[in-house]
């Protein structure tokens, strides 16, 4: 850890480039990215909204490589974090994770890397920022950065509200006001500005990329049972295995049981799936995780769990057999299809019982108020409008965003006689 920790710290006097050449391979930064580098290393604060496969890690990642001392990441997921992290260590860079599920040694040693200032990031879930110990390892310092990630979840406006987040605020506070970047795929004018004020953000650098995705094509229908969904994920999934040598496809189900039935009834269809959710044993997650990343797997069935920050550049379908409850995570999940810029579809499935699976989950949400169920129930209402729509999909998904409609021949409703 000490040997990585010196080369991480003789990059200071690198530019950008050389740094991105030198930890990513990459010869030039993608759009967007390389303004927000500079913004972060100009200490600024940063809102970043940026579609998914835009490369919002670099964003982050590369400055922390490139400054002294510990950028500090706040992650929603495990396996966001695992992810991340194990990229960053396989190239030979101090990165760790603290998480509920980090063994105590494991915490332990993580914590003395900590403290003895080995590690340039360290990815945290939020709630882990209320433990003691943690607290008492900051004391009399700051982080470099405070990265907040899918910051859309501060946000009581936002699709994905965890209260934890909402804390992040004061620890920055507590700990001496360091710059903060807060970065998410998708986020309405509404959530973006609830995001800004939570976080006491001073000045911002913005950057709201489009969320259109031209090489998507959307597609939603009606089923009129799970069994026909089932069978038409299955249609679809064997099209993508055999007209794609190295495609891959993502089929998202509402429920922890259903990502699991969906699999079986894939396998007896003849296509190899396995499933995913976060009730799984972490061994058994990160099992399937590594298959799927490295091509061994090439059909993944799984609740809203799966694929925060995967980069698996050759998935051409994601499939939803059921409808999401918002459009937001909707979007974010449809978009991990394409990140190479290649054709992919987007495939959403309708069954009868979407609306009472999303309705029982709202009103067992715990101690939400009245008005954070208002929310969901009209993020619900738009969700199950982009299903019946007429208009454009495209043109929907933008409007919902606050954007201007996109010309559009990408999806059921606007595509030219003869296209599948």
């Amino acid at each position: 850890m000490r040997e990585s920790a010196t080369r991480a710290s003789e990059s200071h006097s690198e530019s950008p480039e050389a740094a991105l050449l030198r930890v990513y391979g990459h010869s030039r930064f993608r759009r967007y990215q390389r303004p927000i580098v500079d913004a972060m290393l100009q200490r600024r604060d940063v809102l970043a909204i940026l579609p998914t496969g835009a490369g919002k890690s670099v964003c982050f990642q590369l400055p922390a490589l490139m400054a002294a001392g510990t950028t500090l990441v706040v992650s929603p997921l495990i396996s966001l974090m695992q992810d991340q992290v194990g990229a960053l260590r396989a190239r030979g860079l101090p990165a760790a994770e603290l998480t509920s599920a980090t063994p105590p040694e494991v915490r332990g040693r993580t914590l003395r890397f900590l403290a003895a200032g080995e590690l340039r990031l360290l990815y945290v879930s939020p709630e882990m920022l209320d433990g003691t110990r943690f607290r008492t390892v900051w004391a009399g310092r700051r982080p470099t950065w405070l990265v907040v990630d899918e910051a859309h979840c501060i946000s009581e406006w936002g699709h994905d509200f965890r209260p934890a987040y909402r804390r992040i605020a004061e620890f920055s506070a507590r700990f001496g006001h360091p710059p903060i970047a807060a970065l998410t795929a998708t986020a309405t004018p509404a959530t973006r500005a609830d995001v800004e004020r939570c976080l006491r953000l001073r000045n911002p650098f913005r950057v709201v990329a489009s969320v259109d995705r031209p090489n998507i094509r959307w597609t939603a229908a009606r089923t009129r049972s799970v069994a026909e969904a089932i069978d038409r994920v299955g249609v679809s999934v064997r099209r993508v295995l055999r007209s794609q040598r190295t495609g891959a496809a993502i089929v998202y189900v509402p429920t922890r049981s259903g990502a699991a039935h969906v699999a079986e009834a894939l396998c007896r269809l003849g296509v190899r799936a396995a499933y995913y959710h976060a009730g799984m044993e972490s061994d058994a997650r990160r099992v399937v995780q590594e298959r799927f990343l490295g091509g061994r797997l090439r059909v993944v069935c799984a609740t809203s769990a799966f694929g925060m920050g995967i980069d698996h550049p050759h998935i051409r379908l994601v499939c939803h057999c059921g409808v999401p409850g918002a459009l937001e995570s909707y979007v974010q999940e449809a978009g991990r299809g394409g990140r190479d810029g290649a054709p992919a579809h987007a495939l959403l499935l309708a069954t009868p019982r979407d609306r009472a699976i999303h309705s029982t989950l709202i009103r067992a949400g715990g101690p939400r108020t009245s008005e954070v169920r208002r929310r969901s129930r009209a993020r619900l209402r738009a969700m199950m409008g982009y299903v019946s729509t007429l208009q454009c999909r495209r043109a929907y998904i933008a409007r919902y965003f606050g954007e201007p409609a996109p010309r559009c021949a990408g999806c059921d409703r606007c595509r030219m006689p003869g296209q599948p």
